[in-house]
């Protein structure tokens, strides 16, 4: 495997996987969300990715942060029209779907000013996204039959971009979510979580127990619904347990604070002209109880430390100036999850180590740091980005 990055910054590369090579002289900044959907490339990145074309989006987004916002909604609207016409999509069609989405969300826009212009591209982009993860489906109302015929379609696409995992082992799981944030899963748990977040919020479904180590977003809360309840937070750890054959829902908190609110209280909200809900804050070693019978929250300090930790079992590592690719291998077995790298790159590259307690994220910093490297989790595998070692020694 070879790959080959001459210049990042203009998305000008070259690179090479076995007997296919891809010989690109394109400047990805000056893509809009539209063209971004229809180049092949950045279709085979969402849809059918291999190691080098993930490497390359992957270094690509990280050094262009601003084009991330352009990236993501593109990415979007890629599964949208994909799940209308599954096998049969071509680029003809990809083009013509893609058009049309933007057209009307363009049409309804200028129908509620009253007025006809030509608008901006930021809109254009957010009425995408918007239009893509469900939230404005009635854009399609009133339209052609054509048109019409897409609703039930796209309202299908929101609930298949759903993903589930479900732990039937004797171990521990661990989920890794678009976002980097890390759900580790108990025997006979649940987690439903969608590919992508929405730009509002970032919501799962739980049913049983499991560790949320969540990134930070203030801009973006992270709600954790069970059957009888809420927790939102927006960047934090903490465990929630919450059994359907248990009168109870505790939350338990490590790091950052934690909203706990009833479920039905918070889901009325919106529609309420009541704005304060009887929820419960929560700072670090700090728990809440919901007693199911009583419909009620009761609060107080970590009974059980062991319920702070990420895992019930012991994960202690210790490495001695190892290459860095047998660290994440021996890392992608105890945690069972996939890690992409470049081998090549990665060559150079030798830490030392010793993990006591850290969580699955913050051992995964404290290699890239180590390194000068970055990562990011892309279609539920880690993958990591690096210039490699060689410059430094």
């Amino acid at each position: 495997m070879t790959y080959i990055i001459n210049n990042p910054f203009t998305g000008t590369s070259k690179m090479a996987s076995g007997n296919v090579k891809y010989h690109l002289m394109i400047n990805y900044r000056s893509y809009t969300v539209e063209e971004l959907a229809t180049d092949d490339m950045f279709r085979r990145w969402v849809m059918d990715s291999t190691p080098e074309i993930s490497f390359f989006w992957q270094r690509w987004t990280a050094e262009n942060p601003d084009r991330r916002p352009i990236v993501n909604q593109a990415k979007e609207l890629v599964l949208a029209v994909h799940e209308i016409y599954k096998d049969d999509l071509n680029g003809e069609v990809l083009s013509r779907e893609i058009e049309e989405i933007v057209r009307l969300a363009e049409l309804k826009k200028q129908q509620s000013e009253g007025k006809i212009l030509r608008l901006p591209m930021i809109w254009r982009a957010a009425a995408v996204l918007l239009l893509v993860s469900g939230l404005g489906i009635f854009y399609y109302l009133g339209q052609s039959s054509k048109t019409t015929a897409l609703v039930p379609h796209l309202v299908a696409e929101k609930n298949d971009s759903m993903l589930v995992r479900s732990n039937s082992t004797q171990q521990e799981m661990t989920v890794l979510l678009s976002d980097n944030s890390v759900a580790t899963l108990v025997k006979g748990s649940t987690i439903t979580f969608p590919k992508q977040f929405n730009r509002s919020e970032r919501r799962v479904y739980l049913t049983g127990e499991a560790f949320f180590d969540v990134t930070k977003n203030p801009e973006q809360p992270f709600l954790v619904y069970t059957n009888e309840t809420v927790t939102k937070v927006l960047g934090t750890s903490f465990r929630v347990k919450a059994f359907d054959q248990e009168n109870t829902v505790m939350v338990v908190v490590k790091t950052g604070r934690v909203s706990v609110y009833p479920k039905k209280e918070y889901e009325t909200i919106a529609t309420s002209t009541v704005k304060k809900i009887s929820g419960v804050v929560l700072n670090p070693n700090q728990q809440v109880v919901f007693i199911r019978n009583e419909n009620r929250l009761k609060r107080g300090n970590v009974a059980n430390p062991q319920m702070l930790s990420e895992s019930i079992v012991q994960k202690e590592l210790i490495f001695d100036d190892k290459p860095v690719t047998q660290v994440l291998q021996t890392l992608e077995k105890v945690y069972g999850i996939e890690i992409s790298y470049d081998t090549e790159i990665l060559a150079d590259c030798v830490i030392s180590a010793q993990f006591n307690d850290e969580t699955l994220k913050q051992r995964m910093n404290a290699i890239c740091q180590a390194i000068g490297a970055s990562y990011e989790v892309v279609n539920g595998q880690i993958v990591i980005i690096s210039k490699g070692c060689s410059q430094a020694l």
